[in-house]
């Protein structure tokens, strides 16, 4: 698709999002702002914490190239029995962009406030055929049923925490400790054939002596960089059960890179 098409549906370069979102918002929802290597500007401002999950769900998608925020205007047209009596225009909260270029337009709805004003349901119909006449894209509501599937949401949030704090050296590793184990195995077996040292903080004294080390046994460089790979789409990992070193991993492609380049 060319790119002056996917500026207009929200996907340029120099987005910015068409709604400001205020500090405070109705029914006690709390903005949050989420880090995003997805978004043109790099952070979105959520309108609330299920606003903030789901993007945890896009974020770590591997399918998913391109997130943004409030991205376009939109009509949909309401009607009686007779006739269209008006246009209404809408703003979804979040759009994005696929490998398979296909674009997809959400709003992140709680159960209870679509339950309280039953015409979501009928708005939601509406929207549908009119992203699908206007940009060829898909449409949908998201609430805490969709997304706080246990232990998926946990997994995804353990996923990006570790996949966004990774470092190159040990990127290269696991890709070169890929070329030693099973398409099928465990986040234990990578992590053996990997053998990366823990991270330290060294402080010196004033001749260049070691004075203290510690080493950063919390922080887990292997199993930080397959995160990193999972949310790349090289590797998928089982998220049936909560993540841990027994965790089934698979390779996604027969071919693995074995630079490091976190891009």
């Amino acid at each position: 698709m060319k790119q002056s098409v996917r500026e207009l549906m929200g996907f340029g370069d120099d987005h910015v999002p068409l709604l400001k979102i205020a500090k405070s918002q109705k029914h006690q929802q709390m903005p949050v702002t989420f880090p995003s290597r997805k978004a043109a500007q790099k952070t979105i401002r959520a309108r609330s914490p299920l606003m903030r999950d789901a993007l945890i769900h896009l974020e770590t998608n591997p399918d998913v190239v391109r997130i943004a925020a409030y991205p376009v205007r939109i009509q949909y047209e309401i009607a009686d029995r007779y006739s269209v009596i008006a246009s209404l225009d809408h703003i979804p909260q979040v759009d994005v962009w696929t490998r398979q270029e296909q674009a997809s337009y959400f709003d992140i709805i709680p159960v209870c406030i679509q339950q309280e004003n039953r015409w979501i349901a009928s708005r939601t119909s509406k929207l549908k055929k009119a992203f699908w006449e206007e940009y060829r894209a898909t449409y949908a509501v998201l609430d805490e049923n969709s997304l706080h599937i246990q232990p998926r949401m946990m997994n995804l949030a353990t996923i990006r925490y570790h996949a966004y704090r990774v470092d190159e050296a040990a990127v290269m590793a696991v890709r070169r400790a890929l070329l030693s184990v099973p398409a099928q195995t465990t986040v234990q077996a990578i992590t053996d054939a990997a053998a990366l040292p823990d991270r330290a903080h060294v402080f010196y004294n004033e001749d260049g002596s070691v004075a203290q080390c510690r080493v950063l046994t919390e922080v887990k460089r292997t199993f930080s960089a397959v995160m990193w790979l999972v949310v790349e789409g090289e590797l998928k990992i089982d998220l049936s059960g909560p993540l841990s070193p027994l965790s089934a991993v698979s390779r996604t492609t027969s071919q693995i890179r074995t630079d490091g380049r976190a891009a």
